[in-house]
């Protein structure tokens, strides 16, 4: 088993999940709770675009400029523009001006590890 394996398996073990929601949400009020489950919904919903998914595929593997990014998804600038500064607005990725030229990278490692695990569960399943 791969590194990125083990530690996903170590990451997403219901036993260790469920002890560090425990820990995290231990001492907060239902309103706090309230304001996690808009958090988490909000964040979710930034993840529930197709384009924005292909966009994570395509910087997962490095930094990468605006034009990479719309080569490699295969849709207009304008459009992958607009993901990119969505997923930018989310804290998932970073972004990094040099010059004329913007880079975007990955800022949130767990984000992409969360969607490895779920793009393999649902690519196992077609097989």
């Amino acid at each position: 088993m791969s590194n990125i394996c083990t530690y996903t398996h170590i990451l997403l073990n219901p036993l260790n999940t469920k002890a560090k929601v425990k820990k995290a949400t231990k001492e907060l009020s239902p309103k706090e709770m309230e304001k996690i489950f808009t958090r988490v919904a909000e964040y979710f919903n930034v993840l529930s675009e197709p384009s924005r998914l292909r966009i994570m595929y395509a910087v997962c593997s490095g930094e990468k400029s605006v034009s990479e990014v719309v080569e490699l998804c295969g849709s207009s600038q304008a459009n992958v523009s607009r993901h990119l500064s969505a997923l930018h607005k989310a804290g998932t990725l970073h972004r990094r001006k040099e010059g004329t030229s913007v880079f975007y990278s990955i800022a949130d490692n767990a984000t992409v590890e969360m969607c490895q695990t779920v793009c393999a569960k649902i690519a196992e399943s077609l097989h």
